[in-house]
């Protein structure tokens, strides 16, 4: 799943949580059944786990292009130089 995707995914599971607790809560308030309430949301919870947690084509429509490893054997990585640290400086009074 690429950048893009992943920022789909979240969107679309957070409209469909709230699509679903609002139409839970809707038909469980028409029909006076918490327990209904709670199923309806349960299964918008496993629908929405279904449709967004697996890594489906549709969220890896840009994939990321990495180096190819001898390109990156031509071009090492830049050593980091260590800086100087400075001691902590006592007051004198």
């Amino acid at each position: 799943m690429d950048w893009q995707g992943q920022k789909l995914s979240e969107k679309t599971m957070e409209i469909m949580l709230i699509a679903f607790a609002a139409m839970a809560f809707a038909v469980g308030y028409a029909v006076g059944s918490f327990q209904m309430m709670l199923f309806i949301y349960a299964g918008g919870i496993i629908l929405t786990a279904l449709v967004t947690l697996p890594s489906w084509p549709f969220f890896n429509r840009h994939p990321l292009v990495w180096l190819d490893p001898s390109e990156a054997e031509r071009n090492p990585k830049p050593q980091v130089v260590p800086s100087k640290k400075h001691g902590a400086k006592q007051r004198q009074k």
